[in-house]
């Protein structure tokens, strides 16, 4: 279960991230490696003074607390853009590197 979303992408763990952070909701996949931008989303890009139409091919990591296998805090996350189709709207766009947990990166015992 998620743990819950707190404005500005400060989330509760500070994890550093190599662009500005937004949250992404794992469950709101569209299609391989696009998210929806659900409200967590919208609001932090408004804290960043972006819409969408602003935010359009911009780079951000995109986050989203969670538990890991142990029940210890985790994170889900990748570097993307915000794009837009026809088809979908404005939606976040994954790196082709795709999702990753924070655990599994050499570094992220120093962002918990």
């Amino acid at each position: 279960m998620p743990l819950p979303h707190s404005a500005r992408g400060t989330g509760l763990m500070k994890i550093r991230t190599a662009h500005p952070r937004l949250y992404f909701d794992a469950n709101a996949e569209l299609a391989s490696r696009s998210f929806a931008l659900v409200r967590g989303t919208l609001d932090d890009l408004q804290a960043l003074g972006l819409t969408p139409e602003q935010a359009l091919g911009a780079r951000f990591t995109f986050v989203q607390e969670d538990a890991g296998v142990n029940g210890e805090p985790d994170a889900l996350l990748f570097d993307g853009t915000i794009a837009h189709s026809a088809a979908l709207g404005f939606f976040a766009l994954a790196d082709p590197g795709g999702i990753r947990w924070l655990s599994d990166r050499p570094d992220s015992e120093d962002d918990r």
